[in-house]
């Protein structure tokens, strides 16, 4: 009977838990889809990775110890040869049966150039992958934004739908009350019970898109499709809005840009890499120590073993002479990567200026839209009511309120979108300039 309890327990609250609505800012929003993406976290997981391969890296630079041991038997001895005639024979057995060695070896890198590039090589690596991360969290913010903007377009349009539909049932009540007072046909009841019918399947249109557009937003966050969530915000255009000019573009972007960015690092790791191919030429030098404790014998009496200690330190100096000519087709390869890497900043630079400037230009267009609209709204909200007015005082007509209707609610829609395209430029803006950190 417990067990049956706590089933329906557990059942009764993971249903309580999907059932709940989780309201989100836009900031909530981006936060939830910075925690939970899974691109971000294997970018993170990356950057860490690179770290551990500096540190690698940087290893080189402390001394190396080691121990062994070592045990032979010898089955045959090793046997050293006599000149002819030695009364000892023509061979001689040397050393025992039993042979045990102990050793240390140190070594110590002085004088190492690749080395040293080798370092500077995976710190290179480190910045680019610290960047990509960046990259990768502009582009989630970016996404994010857009998806949630979206659900703000949908639910506005679908508000402006249901209160157009509000408007025609008020309409149509009041054509009936006129009709019925001998004031209007029943023609004109007919056309208010069209324009009623007529804009119902539109509004459960902008419902379902508006469910969808949530639905979308779970995507981008990346929340479990059961979650049922909602949004704070509105569709709303500040008229202090600022236009930046093109040379603050230009030069926000030449030096926040993640994709630039990213190359600049591309482009100092790919010279790091011809002086590392080149550190090649140069002599290396390198201390060096060995230790060693050594026994031999022939039964197994540890004790009565004699024990020969032997310690060496010394320097090795390595000079390259000629390897084939290896080393200047290495540097070769190097020097030839480094110039694909400085030509393909130079041509993602020329696209992402156009890119940039044509974000702005979208930018610019959606202002000068919205202060048209804000305009029209105002004028269309005016035409509704005078034309209301008219037909109820009999100097109008149902055609009159129909169309001031229809373009009172077309303006409404063309300034949402104005401000939705405005938005969506905004982002998009702030995404090619790397504001996002």
């Amino acid at each position: 009977m417990k067990k049956v309890l706590v089933l329906l327990t557990a059942i009764s609250l993971s249903a309580f838990s999907q059932n709940s609505i989780l309201t989100l800012s836009l900031d909530e929003a981006i936060n939830l889809a910075l925690e939970k993406n899974s691109e971000l976290k294997i970018a993170q997981l990356e950057v860490e990775k690179s770290e551990q391969k500096l540190r690698e890296a940087r290893s080189g630079l402390f001394p190396k110890i080691d121990l062994s041991g070592q045990y032979q038997r010898y089955i045959n001895k090793p046997v050293i040869f006599l000149p002819p005639g030695s009364p000892l024979g023509p061979t001689l057995e040397i050393g025992s049966d039993n042979s045990y060695l102990t050793a240390a070896q140190l070594s110590l890198p002085l004088l190492a150039l690749p080395l040293y590039e080798g370092i500077g090589l995976a710190s290179d690596a480190l910045q680019i992958t610290r960047q990509n991360y960046l990259s990768i969290k502009n582009k989630i913010v970016g996404d994010v934004k857009k998806s949630f903007l979206a659900v703000i377009l949908t639910r506005e349009t679908k508000d402006v739908m249901q209160q157009s539909l509000k408007n025609a049932e008020d309409n149509f009540e009041n054509i009936k009350r006129l009709n019925a007072a001998g004031t209007l046909s029943d023609y004109d009841v007919l056309r208010a019970e069209v324009q009623v019918e007529n804009l119902k399947p539109v509004v459960l249109q902008m419902e379902n898109n508006y469910k969808l557009s949530l639905e979308a937003l779970k995507v981008a966050i990346g929340l479990d499709a059961n979650q049922n969530i909602d949004v704070i915000g509105d569709m709303e255009f500040d008229e202090s809005y600022k236009l930046p000019t093109e040379q603050e573009i230009i030069e926000e972007l030449l030096q926040n840009n993640p994709q630039l960015a990213i190359l600049d690092k591309q482009v100092q790791l790919n010279d790091r890499n011809v002086s590392l191919e080149q550190a090649a030429y140069f002599p290396s030098l390198a201390g060096f120590g060995n230790y060693q404790y050594q026994t031999q014998a022939n039964d197994f009496k540890f004790s009565d073993y004699r024990w020969v200690k032997t310690f060496v330190l010394g320097l090795q100096l390595q000079i390259p002479i000629f390897n084939g000519f290896r080393t200047q087709s290495r540097v070769s390869q190097a020097e030839i990567g480094l110039n694909q890497a400085l030509e393909q900043k130079r041509n993602l630079t020329e696209a992402i200026k156009t890119q940039a400037l044509s974000i702005l230009y979208r930018v610019q267009q959606s202002v000068i839209r919205i202060q048209g609209q804000n305009k029209t709204v105002k004028t269309a909200q005016e035409g509704y009511e005078i034309a209301k007015r008219r037909l109820e005082n009999n100097v109008g007509t149902q055609l009159e309120v129909n169309d001031a209707e229809l373009a009172l609610r077309q303006a409404k829609l063309n300034r949402l979108q104005a401000i939705y395209d405005f938005k969506v430029a905004e982002a998009d803006l702030e995404t090619i300039l790397g504001r996002i950190k």
